[in-house]
């Protein structure tokens, strides 16, 4: 009967990495999977690492394989990928949006969200009004 060999016996976090990726809204599964995608930190990638994927709208994840890899590229599979685009997902962030308010409070508060049950400001001076929806996006993703 064959025995494995003691040295081929090792704790993964020796031998491969485990890397989170949060990529920005609009990027698809295939977009990851190019194998130029990832050019600016392939170095720092070897076979069988793992990639954990998340994108800031909340919509989908994904966990990866890496295949092989070079300077410049890194082929990659996907092990599982989920749809997080459920109705009670969406349900549940609209209602949460509903919660806050974002308005204009002047040179210096600028764009603020506001909460709106107290009309508390949880976050001030935003540049416009798309980085206040960004930041409320983000906000309501990790409450």
């Amino acid at each position: 009967m064959m025995k494995l060999d003691v040295t081929r016996f090792s704790l993964a976090e020796q031998v491969n990495q485990g890397w989170t990726v949060t990529v920005e809204s609009g990027t698809t599964l295939q977009d990851v999977l190019q194998p130029e995608f990832f050019a600016n930190v392939s170095s720092r990638l070897r076979p069988y690492d793992r990639m954990y994927v998340r994108i800031d709208t909340g919509e989908w994840y994904a966990e990866l394989l890496v295949l092989s890899c070079g300077r410049v590229w890194a082929k990659l599979i996907p092990v599982f990928t989920l749809d997080l685009t459920t109705q009670d997902v969406e349900v549940s962030q609209a209602d949460a949006a509903d919660r806050y308010l974002i308005q204009y409070r002047g040179p210096h508060l600028k764009f603020c969200v506001i909460r709106r049950v107290d009309k508390a400001p949880i976050k001030e001076q935003l540049e416009n009004k798309a980085e206040a929806q960004a930041w409320l996006s983000s906000y309501l993703l990790t409450t």
